[in-house]
């Protein structure tokens, strides 16, 4: 007989430690608290129209400019193309058909029959020798040749001009449909007219972000500024030896949990996504178990040793709905729908089931 109360007196203890336990998942959070969980400080805001409106005005600005990049402006004209290495060069000298068509050839391909400007910048010209055109304006040629040819043409009238852009070259990588090589010219290009130039976006590339890789320094462009044009947005212009880099969609996710129809990430793209389509995508929150009254957003720091943010929404009154319709997620960003009482006793009565049932059949094998 003791063994047997001394058994059921264990049990017992532990179904009052398993009630007190880690198994109720219900998170404790109330509104301007700021307290440390572990190593993790965090804040918690309630989700109010302030709130709202504060948020909407940060989106319009923009994010912080990331370093001095200056944007490719289509109502400004070109600057001055910079001849290299590679770039082929038509030299013209007007009547004077010796000189443009030495060797007397019929039909002309203006690129194999042009001057090529080697490696080390020179181009050659009949009767002006060596001209260094690396690092020059077409002008600068032109003014150069003219120079030149005056020992033996009477009023020389030259012209220059590109026929074939080889020197300046950038690089797009990532999840565009033909990764590969981009070459610079006398146009303005930006990064959109890079990713344009080589196919476009794949379907699993990133509607949010690219990486322009210049000199050793790494800047995020805000693709989806540019492409949806909600706020303003700046699209760099291109220099030779940039590197364009398009992630794919790992990093532009929410995670929706707790007590909703389907738990897991969803993806975000060029537009805003707010807290009621994160949810909806998800299938809604669990009819039989949700607590709509306690709707939680976990937000990472946005800089270093700065406190995570913790937003709470109740859904169960019509405000709280409109106010979802209203909140927008950022990426990586953590939706989690609370149980409501009924569920989670529900939830300790299935863990308990089993011990109890043991207990159970032992107590009658012990009789």
């Amino acid at each position: 007989m003791f063994v047997k109360n001394s058994f059921r007196a264990a049990w017992l203890g532990a179904l009052v430690s398993l009630c007190g336990c880690a198994l109720v998942p219900g998170l404790r959070v109330s509104a301007g608290s700021s307290q440390p969980d572990g190593d993790i400080p965090y804040q918690v805001f309630d989700v109010t129209p302030a709130l709202i409106a504060s948020q909407k005005a940060a989106e319009l600005a923009g994010p912080p400019p990331s370093g001095a990049l200056p944007a490719a402006d289509p109502t400004q004209p070109p600057l001055d193309y910079r001849i290299g290495p590679g770039d082929v060069l038509q030299i013209v000298v007007w009547d004077h058909i010796e000189l443009t068509n030495p060797f007397g050839a019929v039909t002309r391909d203006p690129v194999t029959a042009g001057q090529l400007v080697s490696a080390d910048g020179m181009v050659f010209f009949p009767y002006a020798g060596l001209v260094r055109a690396g690092g020059k304006t077409i002008e600068q040629v032109r003014s150069e040749l003219t120079d030149r040819l005056r020992s033996v043409v009477t009023k020389p009238q030259v012209d220059v001009r590109v026929v074939a852009y080889r020197s300046g070259r950038i690089q797009v990588t990532g999840e565009v449909a033909q990764p590969g090589l981009v070459t610079l010219d006398d146009t303005t290009k930006g990064v959109l007219e890079a990713i344009n130039e080589r196919g476009g976006l794949n379907p699993a590339a990133s509607r949010r972000d690219a990486l322009l890789v210049r000199g050793g320094t790494t800047y995020t462009i805000d693709l989806a500024g540019l492409l949806s044009g909600a706020r303003p947005a700046i699209n760099p212009a291109l220099e030779p030896g940039d590197i364009i880099h398009v992630p794919d969609t790992s990093n532009d996710q929410v995670f929706v949990l707790g007590e909703v129809t389907k738990q897991g990430p969803v993806v975000m793209g060029q537009q805003q996504m707010t807290l009621i389509e994160a949810l909806t995508k998800t299938g809604g929150l669990d009819q039989l178990s949700a607590n709509d009254s306690g709707v939680l957003v976990f937000r990472k720091p946005a800089e270093p040793n700065k406190p995570a943010e913790v937003f709470t929404l109740d859904l169960s009154q019509p405000a709280g709905l409109l106010l979802a319709g209203e909140f927008d997620l950022d990426a990586r960003d953590v939706v989690y729908v609370k149980a409501t009482k009924f569920a989670q006793y529900n939830l300790i009565i299935r863990e308990i089931l089993p011990t109890v049932t043991t207990v159970f059949q032992i107590d009658r094998l012990t009789n």
